[in-house]
């Protein structure tokens, strides 16, 4: 009887985007090697003292499951996110003289890919989690190659944030520029950096659970956004719990933070790069603030509305 193997695909789908970055790279090498230089060569002579640390500190602090993985150079991650701000706003003064553009076909295409990718990374990466015996929290990073299967998890989400700068993209066609805000921005900007350095420095343990966590979290908002661009009314009620639900992730994650922090720290257990650990801490509650913030201001606008909706019938069935 034939094996049911030879007939799956030979990679996984991490493996495929991974190949495709790594295509990607070696297309763009001629533009971005020369440009890379100059600027290295540049803040030598600027800040010798500063580069040298920065060079030190990255070699110190680089796990060796990097090597398997494209996109890991710092001043590529760099030049993608100042690609990111220039397209926004260029493209917002750009649209000032144009009408807005039609592309609800590649928005539905765009947030259809996003659903399958945000579930396939959720249970990917739990399952990659559940393979390695992770617990709740205090997973230490593995360096090894049996910490490369997560590694690429990891990997693949954080590529992903790259996919969601498209989010940005339609909404500057659509001009769409009150959704373009500063949250929404620094969000999108920071998160992709954010999970570059995560990546970087120790792309298995403690972080698969932001990871799985953040990737549930956008299956049922990138859900939400495709259903109702079909026309489906009946999610309608799923937009006013989207932000609450992205609220409580960031407080489980900073939990699980906290968590470590105290047992690294108070307990001497070993664990997590700490100072990611604390990083991520201090990312959570910026965007828990941000994010309340936000929340806070659309309910009171919703009030409002609904207020002067209640005007208007009376006023019209006097």
């Amino acid at each position: 009887m034939e094996s049911i193997a030879q007939f799956l695909p030979s990679k996984t789908p991490q493996d495929l985007f991974i190949d495709l970055a790594r295509a990607i790279g070696v297309q763009a090498a001629p533009y971005v090697d020369p440009l890379e230089k100059a600027f290295s060569a540049q803040m030598e002579k600027l800040f010798p003292t500063a580069v040298h640390h920065f060079r030190g500190f990255l070699v110190a602090v680089e796990s060796p499951l990097t090597a398997e993985l494209p996109l890991m150079n710092p001043f590529h991650v760099v030049l993608i996110a100042i690609a990111y701000l220039i397209a926004v706003f260029v493209g917002m003064a750009i649209m000032k003289n144009f009408s807005r553009f039609e592309v609800k076909t590649f928005s539905l295409l765009h947030n259809f890919c996003l659903v399958s990718i945000s579930a396939y990374m959720c249970g990917g990466i739990l399952y990659e989690a559940w393979k390695a015996n992770y617990g709740l929290f205090e997973n230490a990073a593995d360096h090894t190659p049996a910490g490369l299967p997560m590694a690429k998890m990891i990997w693949l989400f954080y590529f992903s944030k790259i996919m969601e700068f498209v989010d940005t993209m339609i909404m500057v066609v659509k001009k769409n520029n009150r959704q373009i805000s500063f949250l929404h921005v620094y969000h999108h900007c920071s998160i992709f950096t954010i999970w570059w350095l995560v990546t970087f420095v120790a792309p298995n343990g403690e972080a698969y659970f932001s990871a799985a966590l953040n990737s549930f979290i956008h299956v049922v908002m990138y859900g939400y956004y495709f259903l109702s661009a079909l026309g489906v009314k009946q999610v309608s009620f799923v937009k006013f719990f989207i932000t609450r639900a992205q609220m409580t992730q960031f407080c489980m994650m900073s939990i699980q933070s906290s968590w470590d922090m105290y047992a690294m720290k108070i307990q001497g257990r070993p664990g997590y790069p700490f100072f990611i650990t604390a990083l991520l801490w201090f990312y959570m509650w910026t965007m828990l603030g941000l994010f309340y913030n936000f929340y806070r201001k659309n309910a009171k606008a919703a009030k409002i509305a609904k207020a002067d909706a209640a005007k208007e019938k009376t006023k019209k069935l006097q």
